[in-house]
């Protein structure tokens, strides 16, 4: 989600005749689109914010935008809207054991139906538009909003993000296989393919569900592009459990996956859990998996 904010804003900004630096140094405006999901990217980010208001020169604004500006930042520079995108949900409840967005973002909050479409209307249907939300599809009218908006006349798509498999629902399936507008490319995070990991971190789904969904996607919808991502060395994940998501990446085939060793994060639920995995196997473990994930986005490894 972050990185398409951040090519939204470049296009926004562009749109209004800025042009695109060379380096920070010779910069009229430097954005920083912010994450707080794992605390190496905080602390990276931290960083560079403070870099660059050590050497900012006097015409320079800096801009602060995303999850930092609802915590540490209070009060970014400017706020910048992207009329590409259309946010239809704000903040969180899922209260993933491992994320700290809920605690950042705030609560569920979805915005009325008749309201995302006057927006959609008013801008320029052409190329991509997306639909944003900390988690889309648990928007109660999001299948009638897909069906409204694909029915609309122009030369674009729809897409969406962020996706989480729990209420990424059969009926949301048959939309998308029934809509030619809806971007044939889904990522669905499965983040582990052990049912106890699972319920560790509270995901609110099991691998069967998940598998169901993958399959359902590919019957209804032949050649869609499918992605993941997946958490490697949650807190009490035992080597059989790992086993577990080779298998399940085995089968399931992603076109592409995300691949990351669990970073612990101060006020989140696994923070506080025992059994914290070390280092070394965290990262023996990613690269495991994203060795695996390349030898299947080359097609030399088969189910």
């Amino acid at each position: 989600m972050n990185v398409h904010e951040s090519a939204q804003l470049r296009t926004w900004l562009l749109g209004q005749g800025y042009k695109q630096a060379q380096s920070a140094e010779t910069a009229d405006i430097i954005v920083f689109n912010t994450c707080k999901i794992r605390d190496t990217a905080e602390r990276k980010i931290l960083t560079h914010i403070a870099q660059a208001k050590k050497h900012k020169k006097p015409h320079q604004q800096i801009i602060v935008t995303g999850c930092l500006t609802d915590h540490e930042y209070k009060k970014p520079s400017e706020s910048i809207a992207v009329p590409a995108s259309i946010t239809i949900s704000y903040g969180c409840e899922n209260f993933c054991a491992y994320c700290i967005v809920p605690y950042v973002r705030g609560r569920e909050f979805h915005r009325p139906k008749h309201e995302i479409i006057a927006e959609f209307n008013a801008i320029p249907r052409t190329g991509t538009v997306w639909l944003l939300g900390q988690n889309v599809n648990s928007h109660p009218d999001f299948v009638e909003l897909l069906d409204t908006l694909s029915s609309r006349k122009g030369d674009f798509k729809l897409n969406f993000m962020s996706s989480h498999p729990k209420d990424f629902t059969m009926e949301l399936i048959d939309c998308i296989a029934r809509n030619e507008k809806i971007e044939r490319n889904i990522h669905l995070p499965l983040q582990s393919g052990c049912d106890k990991i699972l319920t560790a971190m509270n995901r609110g789904y099991t691998v069967a569900d998940y598998t169901a969904k993958i399959a359902r996607l590919r019957e209804l919808v032949p050649g869609i592009c499918i992605t993941t991502d997946i958490i490697c060395g949650f807190p009490g994940e035992t080597e059989d459990d790992f086993a577990q998501t080779v298998a399940v990446m085995k089968q399931l085939q992603f076109d592409a996956a995300f691949i990351f060793p669990y970073s612990r994060r101060s006020g989140t639920a696994a923070d506080a859990m025992p059994d914290q995995i070390d280092t070394v196997t965290k990262k023996r473990r990613t690269t495991e998996l994203v060795n695996l994930q390349r030898e299947i986005s080359r097609g030399k490894l088969t189910k």
